[in-house]
């Protein structure tokens, strides 16, 4: 069974391979590879990556990625 700690490592997986990882690229890919679950519909309609991934992937990363708020992606500090 998937849990949180999962997605948030593939998260981190993905950023450390390929340089970054965006947002909408995660949100279309949580949800085909790890379940529906995993995703939220947020009140604007958006779908988002759900609170509990979130909080494991500030876990995960322990502060070695930053988030791009006007391109909305993540990357490796420095």
């Amino acid at each position: 069974m998937t849990s949180a700690q999962d997605i948030a490592g593939w998260m981190v997986d993905r950023i450390r391979t390929e340089g970054r990882l965006s947002q909408d690229q995660a949100v279309q890919e949580i949800p085909e590879t790890f379940g529906p679950e995993w995703v939220r519909t947020l009140e604007n309609g958006h779908t988002a990556i759900s609170k509990e991934v979130l909080a494991e992937f500030r876990k995960a990363h322990g502060g070695t990625v930053q988030w791009d708020r006007d391109r909305r992606f993540w990357s490796l500090k420095g």
